[in-house]
């Protein structure tokens, strides 16, 4: 039991009988959890992150700037890992059609029924129930549930390049190549070509139904987009660098100039 000071006498609190790994059970965690004490007044019980100094609550301040960073920097680590600069200078950035966990992965179908889920630079955001129900809960960015309920991954996000719809004509448009994916016989693994063409016009687009084509266990998906246009080396890399670095250095300045001034007793202003 914990113990503070209230009116020249020590009060006593002591946690519900229902207590679970630390937390009172029917709390989150992040809010402080209220109960009852005694004569009608309310006591609280704070999160471990928080201690007491001085009557006030503090929290560590390496620690939110190391986690402020940390985002930052992952934030960052997911904008840049979806471009891609050739040797002829041609860049092209799909990091806004990557798909972030929670949100319902890219789908389409051929000709024959068989659906096709994936995700752009990433792991499919959820493996399809027919592959659960034949064991093959696998990490992949891409599945095909069969007409006949059957599932195959399609390729491994490690074994992933870049390559340029027609080398002749750059702007023509990128495709990000997916391969050694499950077995296919003969010793062959399954790949997948998501074949994205340049139209400005269409915005971020949708993989086209009906053009998901597939011969002795290869793939291929188009998708006309803007995002299949190049752009230059800049604009892909370096403005998201300069929002990034500058959201940080503002919550840097922000969390810095509170401490001081709860913390230290710095004036409100500059100097702080």
């Amino acid at each position: 039991p914990s113990s503070f000071q209230e009116g020249g006498r020590m009060a006593t609190i002591r946690p519900p009988s229902s207590f679970q790994e630390g937390r009172p059970r029917g709390t989150d965690g992040d809010h402080p959890s209220p109960f009852q004490l005694p004569g009608g007044r309310m006591a609280t019980i704070r999160p471990p992150s928080s201690f007491q100094e001085g009557g006030r609550m503090a929290t560590s301040r390496p620690l939110l700037i190391a986690t402020l960073l940390s985002l930052c920097a992952a934030a960052l680590g997911d904008t840049t890992q979806c471009s891609h600069t050739f040797s002829n200078g041609q860049t092209f950035d799909l990091s806004g059609l990557r798909r972030p966990y929670g949100q319902r992965d890219w789908y389409a179908d051929d000709r024959n029924g068989n659906m096709y889920y994936f995700n752009v630079c990433g792991d499919a955001n959820e493996v399809p129930e027919a592959c659960v129900d034949l064991q093959k809960a696998v990490q992949a960015p891409v599945f095909e549930v069969t007409n006949e309920s059957d599932c195959f991954w399609l390729g491994q996000l490690k074994s992933t390049e870049w390559e340029l719809i027609d080398e002749s004509e750059p702007a023509a448009g990128v495709e990000l190549y997916y391969f050694d994916g499950e077995q296919c016989g003969e010793g062959r693994a399954r790949d997948v070509r998501i074949q994205f063409f340049c139209d400005p016009d269409a915005g971020v687009g949708k993989p086209l139904d009906y053009y998901v084509l597939e011969e002795d266990c290869h793939y291929s998906v188009t998708w006309p987009s803007k995002y299949g246009c190049p752009v230059s080396s800049s604009s892909a890399l370096g403005w998201p660098f300069v929002t990034w670095f500058l959201l940080a250095a503002a919550a840097y300045v922000l969390v810095g100039g509170a401490y001081n001034v709860h913390y230290q007793g710095a004036a409100v202003g500059p100097e702080a």
